[in-house]
């Protein structure tokens, strides 16, 4: 008998999306069985664009079914109350079947294609291991798997977002991948990626870049053309976010914080607030409520805006810090981790 476990309602204004189970081609069947768990909320989404939205997932006694409508591949996310997550590969008619217990979410098994059994598997092995042990690991899967698009996610995200592995290791790995697949359209899309690789890393100067803000949350003036040349003389922050993703609104938070801490120094801090947001209406909302009266930008596209293509950027929140000369200070997705020791080190 399941003990129960009654998880917080978290607050999604995102409609949940069912589909009865068709045996339908073009759609991917996702279900699950969790013990200890009696009833809750899982969120859903797309890391590469498949779906832009997030979907809310109801359980009833520890059971959930999902079914969405894809065209290709697709890397979902699963994301538990706990805004931990499981990455999940799919592909048109898959059914895939997730069986865990909500206690040891780490130990989550998900069978049903070759990805994902592989996937799980990889997980079991690099659980407590150092981030250098993972890396070979890794390596191991991404060789042995090459022709999997399971190796595609391992290179986009132990080697192609870590700036400690070389550019010369990233290409000899991304030209392995490409003699396995020559013709993957997945892995050419990745080639503007491996060619950024450690575009971002500290001590780099700033790529150039123009946008087209959007009008000021607290008025009603048309946005403006800005570039990285506006903000030359002065320290300028940029943070990545969506309303959609965990952890988004505590950047918003950080990035205020952070000008108002940097004023208060005597030192000028800009700020770009870029959005992965698809709909305008909650973007506004969360620009409204986080007070953003800072530059601000989206353009709806989700992880297929260009910039965030050419910049690499595949996860988020992201935070991006350069000094006054345009040369990156500090980057990375976790603000305590990357961002604050480069801050105290600057003693700012």
């Amino acid at each position: 008998m399941k003990s129960p476990l009654h998880l917080p309602f978290l607050g999604s204004a995102f409609i949940l999306l069912l589909f009865a189970c068709s045996g339908n081609p073009g759609q991917v069947r996702i279900t699950g069985d969790f013990a200890n768990l009696e009833q809750g909320e899982f969120y859903i989404y797309s890391i590469n664009g498949v779906i832009d939205r997030l979907d809310t997932i109801k359980i009833q006694e520890g059971e959930f079914e999902y079914v969405a409508s894809i065209e290709g591949e697709a890397i979902f996310r699963l994301m538990y109350p706990n805004f931990s997550e499981l990455t999940i590969f799919a592909r048109p008619g898959d059914e895939i079947r997730i069986k865990g217990d909500a206690q040891n979410l780490n130990a989550v098994q998900v069978n049903g294609t070759e990805d994902n059994e592989v996937y799980t598997e990889f997980r079991e092995q690099i659980t407590d291991l150092s981030d250098d042990k993972v890396c070979d690991i890794a390596r191991k899967y991404l060789l042995k798997y090459s022709t999997l698009p399971l190796s595609r996610y391992l290179f986009s995200t132990y080697f192609l977002l870590n700036d400690s592995i070389s550019q010369t290791q990233v290409t000899e790995l991304f030209d392995s991948l490409c003699r396995a697949c020559p013709d993957d359209v997945e892995l050419t899309k990745l080639s503007r990626r491996v060619r950024s690789h450690g575009l971002l890393c500290n001590g780099q100067q700033l790529p150039d870049f123009k946008l087209k803000t959007r009008p000021s949350a607290s008025s009603e003036e048309e946005g403006v053309e800005i570039s990285n040349e506006d903000f030359r003389g002065n320290y300028l922050l940029m943070a990545f976010w969506a309303s959609w993703k965990s952890g988004s609104q505590s950047a918003l938070y950080r990035t205020r914080r952070f000008r108002r801490e940097m004023k208060e120094k005597g030192l000028k801090v800009n700020a770009i607030s870029y959005s992965l947001d698809t709909e305008s209406s909650a973007l506004k909302r969360i620009e409204e409520n986080d007070s953003i009266d800072y530059y601000s930008y989206c353009d709806y596209q989700c992880f297929n805006s260009l910039l965030v293509q050419n910049w690499g950027i595949c996860d988020l929140p992201y935070f991006v810090l350069a000094d006054s000369a345009l040369k990156i200070i500090a980057s990375g997705s976790d603000w305590q981790r990357d961002i604050e020791p480069n801050i105290q080190k600057l003693c700012l």
